[in-house]
């Protein structure tokens, strides 16, 4: 049972470590990783690889080769997250893209294992999504800025409101719903506090023990709005809770300007708490849901405690 078990084992251990040893390759000759063509084309080219090498014995008929394919990837992203060359958070996101196209470039290798002996044209199986992917690249795509808006209705006056959200003290963990993001990593807000000196107004705010980062105000509407942009100074985050390839300001993605607007609805209150971010990546419609799922995360904590307390 062992020896058969590490008959099975050691392929798909000796395709993983190669896997990571390319991808830390590309890494070291600055090959941009947050792209179409990698996070597509790598792990298609990787699945018919994967798929060639694996033990023909064991893993001979169709369902048994996907089966070693998945295996392997992911094998490969557990070993990327054991020794540390990406976080919880860049795998969430990229996991599905890399899956799939491994599995497609898999699936594609064994089509053509199945036509190579019947037509001369089998190749070109291989070179048309790889043409394709390639096009999808050269596709023109800008920076995008997106707008990321959430409310919640308050039993409670604007003017209480308001007070609420210029400082959140204190903020208990039982007072957070915890979501997919905390679990990948990202801590829960722990206290907000308003400061005011002759430069202007500034919200410092904590998240955990190891984030700090402020909300400059730009704009102060008594009772109506608070606007502001944010700083993130050198050392805003201990380290390893920034991914490298979604540092907050860096080439992929920052977070620029925040408001909450306070709006009466009867005797209760409607709050809304906007964010503007800004997506360097180009890559489309996959990213902007990424932004509006953490954010939302981010929005709803800060949201929940503040319509709770205020209807204490």
């Amino acid at each position: 049972m062992l020896a058969k078990l590490s008959r099975i084992l050691a392929p798909i251990i000796f395709l993983s470590m190669a896997l990571i040893a390319l991808y830390v390759g590309a890494l070291a000759l600055s090959v941009d990783t947050v792209s179409i063509v990698f996070l597509l084309g790598f792990p298609f080219i990787a699945g018919a690889v994967i798929v060639h090498f694996r033990p023909k014995g064991t893993f001979r008929s169709f369902g048994a080769s996907v089966l070693f394919l998945a295996a392997t990837m992911l094998g490969s992203f557990t070993g990327s997250f054991v020794f540390k060359l990406e976080g919880l958070i860049c795998i969430a996101m990229a996991i599905a893209p890399l899956l799939g196209a491994s599995m497609i470039g898999g699936l594609t290798y064994l089509i053509y294992l199945r036509w190579k002996t019947e037509t001369k044209g089998a190749k070109t199986v291989f070179a048309l999504p790889l043409v394709a992917i390639f096009c999808a690249s050269l596709l023109p795509s800008e920076p995008k800025t997106y707008v990321i808006s959430h409310d919640v209705l308050i039993d409670a006056p604007a003017e209480k409101v308001f007070e609420m959200v210029k400082s959140i003290p204190d903020i208990q963990p039982s007072e957070v719903p915890t979501h997919l993001s905390h679990w990948l990593g990202v801590p829960k807000p722990t206290s907000a506090v308003w400061t005011q000196s002759p430069a202007g107004s500034v919200r410092h705010s904590f998240w955990g023990e190891d984030v700090h980062f402020l909300e400059r105000i730009t704009e102060v509407v008594e009772n109506r709005r608070i606007s502001w942009v944010f700083e993130f100074p050198k050392g805003w985050a201990a380290q390893g809770i920034e991914d490298p390839h979604i540092e907050v300001g860096g080439r992929y993605f920052d977070v620029l300007s925040g408001s909450y607007q306070i709006n009466s609805v009867g005797d209760k209150t409607r709050l809304t708490l906007t964010t503007q971010t800004y997506d360097g990546s180009k890559l489309g419609w996959y990213a902007k849901f990424w932004h509006n799922f953490f954010f939302e995360d981010f929005h709803q904590a800060i949201l929940s405690v503040i319509k709770t307390r205020a209807e204490a």
